[in-house]
């Protein structure tokens, strides 16, 4: 039987968090489509195949690749999609829930012609105890936008899938990218350079089993603002001001008209790190008011971005 998608999971050590996932992905209920799971193990400790259960209904097919990490997110990321045999690659993680019909759905979407692109919502705050963090984060990019239409600056992969042809004739994710973060953003800006049509639907949900804090969440962007975010902007024109890298510039570049100028010098102000970390410790002891987590997420990639750390 030929899958008409193939789901490409990148695991490293993927614990408890990576059983659920896979629990899941064996209630998948596709109307007897035969799909295919590709699990790309990042050299864990314990190979993917002796430390947990493969066994899965006869409609899927199961190939595990085995690599020695170098780290090397972007590579993990297209190892699995130069090895799948459908047409659909649909690109996610192992700390996602999938609910039972998520495959299918995207099937579907793709069927009707809705986009060569089709991305749903990672959710992160669906549990009862998720915190004011995680409820905001889950405002962030597309968040409850209604469908349609979305600039590929959103894409992010964990509920996404796209027709494989794109990636093998983009070159799917850049590994020069090889620190955390920032290989999805840069090939979105590259799939919407080639005009294919990127559809969004917030009704197509998965349930994101990470549990990072602010705190941690602060030091990732950091990292992604002095790597992937430095190079995404060198890269690609189309990015230029993105997530507000504009206003750390120096204060009289051009345009040099006194907004401008006033605001440069309130986001280098805001930058100085004992400033950020006045907001971080009130933001993980208070959680209030939601506005200070934008100013924690995108002041950590603007401190990154200009060579600084909030430590």
């Amino acid at each position: 039987m030929v899958p008409e998608i193939s789901l490409q999971i990148p695991v490293k050590d993927g614990g408890d968090d990576f059983r659920i996932c896979l629990d899941s992905l064996r209630k998948q209920d596709t109307g007897k489509i035969p799909w295919e799971l590709i699990l790309v193990d990042d050299d864990s400790a314990v190979p993917v195949e002796d430390e947990y259960n493969l066994s899965f209904p006869d409609t899927v097919s199961i190939r595990v690749i085995r690599r020695k990490s170098s780290g090397n997110r972007p590579e993990a990321r297209n190892a699995g999609w130069r090895e799948s045999t459908a047409p659909l690659s649909f690109l996610s993680d192992g700390d996602i829930r999938f609910p039972a019909n998520a495959l299918l759905k995207h099937i579907e979407m793709h069927r009707k012609g809705l986009g060569e692109v089709i991305m749903g919502a990672r959710i992160n705050g669906w549990m009862n105890d998720s915190t004011p963090w995680q409820r905001w984060f889950d405002t962030r990019g597309m968040g409850s936008t209604a469908a349609g239409p979305f600039p590929g600056k959103y894409f992010v992969t964990g509920n996404v899938s796209l027709r494989t042809s794109i990636l093998k004739e983009t070159g799917g994710f850049d590994p020069a990218i090889d620190r955390y973060g920032g290989e999805d953003t840069e090939f979105g800006f590259r799939l919407a350079r080639t005009g294919v049509s990127l559809h969004w639907n917030p009704d197509l949900k998965v349930y994101h089993l990470d549990r990072v804090t602010v705190r941690e969440h602060s030091r990732k962007m950091v990292e992604y603002g002095g790597s992937g975010l430095k190079y995404t902007l060198n890269k690609i024109p189309e990015a230029k001001g993105l997530l507000g890298s504009r206003w750390i510039e120096p204060v009289f570049s051009k345009p040099a008209n006194p907004a401008v100028m006033a605001m440069k010098v309130i986001v280098k102000l805001s930058l100085f790190p004992p400033v950020y970390r006045c907001a971080l410790r009130w933001m993980e002891k208070v959680g209030k008011p939601s506005f200070l987590f934008t100013y924690l997420s995108v002041g950590g990639c603007l401190m990154g971005l200009s060579g600084r750390d909030f430590e």
